[in-house]
């Protein structure tokens, strides 16, 4: 980053350029503010460190041509003569910061790392912003928002490459992952990468089908096959001919169903109920499941055999709240999608909302923060960004108090061996005995929490 600093003080300039280099800036020193000026002009600037009271020149006319060179430029302040209206009136005209001479290394170091953060925040913010702003242009006008994967985080880079490894081979794929965390969009990219993508992509609800017409509705059948059946039935396998066959919560199959699930990926073959000759199936599978399969093998309501068949490419998606990263983006597109789906002039979510919504946990994953954002846009009744009185109450509510104490400690009693095991139990509790939850929670790295609980003889699911 840029920064110039302006001071009339040659002992402040020589200070102020050894301090900050050592910081990692690159550092230009101007004694005559005008100069200072005409250099920012030709080359731009990040941060500028302005002294107040100067010969002929004052901070506040620094402040003013800083700001209309550049309206991101961070302007901090510092003068000899520091009164109250003078720091009122810096900041209130758009300076960053202000000190009074003399001030420590530390402080000046403090004060350009926010800043630095605040900047390199703001750009990836106005970077996110028109990335968004043209995908849903772009998706609004192509009428089709159903396939849209979006995320950051290294969790969703590496469910990317997946799809990438998969998309053009004919291989089953078992995609994991809580509810709501968007496993038919999973599924839906697995597809449309592929050379498949200009066939069918059929979703079968699994749960939704009675099991005594699974077989009907997935191989079909042919007219007069059983009571009922008063004319032939093509099926899914045969309607995905060539393209992908997705089956949602597979795990809800009952046995006998999985047992003919299990012959299709096996054989590639399927057999219409009323027929007595198979069919070649060139139908894709994708299945997805939000339970634990291991466990329903365990509990013999899974075939064994169809679960080491289908987790040869498995893809784990996971929920929400370990990918918070991705929070930002996807409210800023769910709010852009909308607002456009409704006609509501809303360009974007303020910082106070946005900070409201990245707080919650979102048990209901991706779908929870979709229809809190499309109710959210539904009640809004202003023009420009979403803010916190527009988000459902128990948005903005904030963590609930924890309960008392069962009973108080008396003083006498205190000791900080005792104070110290307490606090680790509580923070372990309130982050569900999870060891790296409760160290950001009491501000410690995980490793020394863990080499106190060993000291103190506390394990993690003792609290």
């Amino acid at each position: 980053m840029r920064v110039v600093v302006v001071d009339d003080d040659p002992m402040i300039l020589d200070a102020l350029k050894s301090a900050l280099s050592e910081f990692g800036f690159n550092v230009l020193v101007f004694h005559d503010p005008s100069t200072a000026l005409d250099w920012m002009k030709e080359n731009g600037v990040d941060i500028v460190i302005s002294d107040i009271y100067m010969p002929g020149f004052d901070g506040f006319h620094v402040l003013k041509e800083a700001k209309s060179i550049d309206p991101q430029c961070d302007v901090i302040f510092i003068t000899a003569h520091a009164q109250l209206d003078i720091a009122v009136r810096a900041l209130r005209e758009g300076a960053t910061d202000f000190f009074e001479k003399p001030f420590t290394v530390p402080i000046l170091k403090a004060a350009m790392e926010r800043t630095r953060r605040f900047r390199i925040l703001s750009r990836q913010n106005r970077l996110l912003t028109d990335q968004l702003h043209a995908l849903s242009s772009q998706l609004v006008s192509q009428n089709d928002l159903r396939n849209v994967m979006l995320g950051h985080a290294p969790a969703m880079k590496r469910i990317a490459e997946q799809i990438v490894d998969v998309a053009d081979s004919t291989a089953t794929v078992m995609i994991v992952g809580e509810s709501g965390t968007g496993k038919e969009l999973v599924a839906r990219a697995i597809h449309f990468a592929g050379a498949r993508r200009q066939c069918p992509f059929l979703v079968v609800n699994c749960p939704s089908i009675p099991e005594e017409l699974f077989e009907s509705e997935m191989f079909g059948h042919r007219k007069g096959a059983f009571t009922g059946a008063v004319e032939a039935r093509e099926g899914y396998v045969k309607a995905a001919q060539g393209g992908t066959l997705f089956l949602d919560e597979i795990g809800d199959l009952p046995l006998k169903s999985q047992a003919k699930i299990l012959r299709l990926l096996e054989q590639r073959v399927y057999l219409p109920i009323g027929e007595h000759t198979e069919r070649l199936a060139n139908a894709r599978v994708v299945a997805a499941t939000n339970q634990a399969l291991d466990a329903l093998v365990r509990d013999k309501k899974f075939r064994e055999d169809l679960y080491y068949r289908m987790r040869v490419c498995a893809i784990a998606v996971p929920p929400l709240r370990e990918r918070r990263e991705d929070i930002p983006m996807l409210a800023l597109y769910f709010a852009l999608r909308f607002a456009a789906d409704m006609g509501k002039p809303i360009d974007g979510i303020d910082e106070q909302a946005m900070t409201a919504l990245c707080a919650l946990d979102y048990p209901g994953n991706v779908r929870e923060l979709r229809n809190l954002i499309e109710s959210s846009i539904i009640h809004c009744r202003h023009s420009g960004k979403l803010s916190p009185q527009d988000l459902p109450s128990f948005a903005t509510a904030g963590p609930a108090s924890p309960p008392p104490a069962a009973q108080a400690w008396p003083i006498e009693a205190l000791r900080f061996h005792d104070v110290e095991k307490r606090l680790y139990q509580e923070a372990l509790s309130r982050a569900g005995n999870n060891v790296s939850a409760a160290s950001r929670l009491l501000g410690l790295s995980r490793g020394k929490l863990r080499r106190r609980l060993a000291d103190l003889k506390l394990k993690a699911d003792s609290a």
